[in-house]
């Protein structure tokens, strides 16, 4: 019996033994399961350099694309310091407003993580080590101008300008990914970036605006995002408005009727203008003194249009020469263009509101901006 109950005891303790070998390593999993549960999520950087101007996109790692940005709780402790523009996702977009430090926070399921930034200003020149930790553009500011070929004989082109602008990544090892422009819904048909950052303008402004604007981006691959305003300036339509304000100053006095207006302004066209046979753009009829009837209906219409008045050019081929303008409470049918060198005739004949419709049949000028029922 003694003999039966030691092999039991030295029994039970090879199990016991063995229980604890086969636990030991499940019991490391649940500690390393455990562990990388924590360690699941993180930023994409705990410390972080910026520069006055500059934004830099963070992004707490690990998180489901599908998650909702409401799900992340971003703040800063320093909001004239650092500010979030943005939140998307798992993203959101740090602003460096001034020189100065502020910690940002982000909280998701419960558990808190943060980024401690420092902001130089703009023209602090340290060692190249520091640089590379805070990257900048060449140029925040640029002032871009645009042009056509046929203008430069007549108007010049200033060599003190810039017709294209390559920016440049300084103060960093980081490489762009990608560039990009931002604006009004007309930037990416006005504005052309290249992939080496070149920018330039490939169509003018319109007559009425004195220069466009754009954001230029630089997409870093660290996750930073450097901007730059950039304006730009049409040399002929800058040409065109100083050709109309000389014309104002010249010709047009305040107690002038809107009559007078309209018939100063077919008649300076008329005198001052040659025709040229298929060459139809207005601006360059200004520019170059010449151009068919489209051009000069068209140049009617927007001198018009300056001096305050309601006027339409008329778009179909046949109404050669012929712009609708309304003066003094009546409609008037002006008709310009006309073959031959200047000075040349020109008429004005008003209009009833049965030939309008007749004539309006092909051109589909809006009733209401010209008869004044707007």
């Amino acid at each position: 019996m003694r003999k039966n109950e030691v092999l039991k005891v030295l029994w039970l303790m090879v199990v016991v033994v063995v229980a604890v070998i086969f636990a030991a390593p499940g019991m490391d999993a649940s500690a390393r399961s455990s562990r990388k549960v924590l360690a699941k999520y993180k930023l994409s950087a705990t410390k972080k350099t910026m520069r006055e101007g500059q934004t830099y996109t963070i992004s707490l790692k690990g998180v489901s694309k599908k998650a909702k940005s409401k799900k992340l709780k971003w703040t800063t402790g320093n909001k004239q310091v650092v500010s979030i523009s943005k939140k998307s996702g798992s993203k959101a977009v740090l602003r460096a407003k001034k020189a100065g430090k502020a910690t940002i926070k982000v909280t998701y399921k419960g558990k808190t993580y943060k980024c401690r930034v420092t902001v130089k200003k703009k023209k602090d020149k340290k060692d190249d080590a520091e640089n590379a930790e805070c990257p900048t553009l060449n140029a925040t500011e640029v002032e871009l101008h645009y042009t056509k070929d046929y203008a430069v004989p007549y108007i010049g082109k200033n060599p003190a300008n810039n017709y294209s602008f390559q920016f440049k990544v300084l103060g960093t090892q980081a490489t762009v990914k990608s560039w990009s422009l931002e604006g009004d819904k007309k930037v990416k048909t006005r504005y052309l970036i290249t992939d080496d950052g070149t920018i330039k303008m490939r169509f003018g402004n319109d007559i009425d605006e004195a220069y466009s604007e754009c954001t230029v981006k630089a997409h870093l691959s660290d996750g930073t995002e450097l901007t730059a305003r950039v304006k730009g300036y049409d040399d002929i339509t800058l040409y065109v408005q100083s050709m109309f304000d000389k014309f104002k100053e010249t010709y047009i006095t305040d107690n002038m009727t809107e009559y007078e207006k309209m018939d100063k302004a077919a008649w300076y066209l008329s005198a001052e203008y040659d025709y040229r046979l298929y060459q139809a753009d207005w601006c360059e009829y200004i520019v170059t003194g010449s151009g068919d009837c489209m051009a000069s209906r068209y140049a009617v219409m927007y001198l018009c249009r300056y001096l305050g008045l309601h006027a339409a050019a008329c778009p179909d081929l046949d109404s050669h020469g012929d712009t609708v303008v309304r003066a003094d409470g009546k409609v008037y049918l002006v008709t310009t263009g006309y073959q031959g060198e200047k000075p040349r005739y020109y008429q004005i004949v008003e209009m009833s509101r049965e030939l309008f419709d007749k004539r309006n049949e092909k051109n589909h000028i809006n009733p209401e901006y010209i008869w004044g029922d707007d």
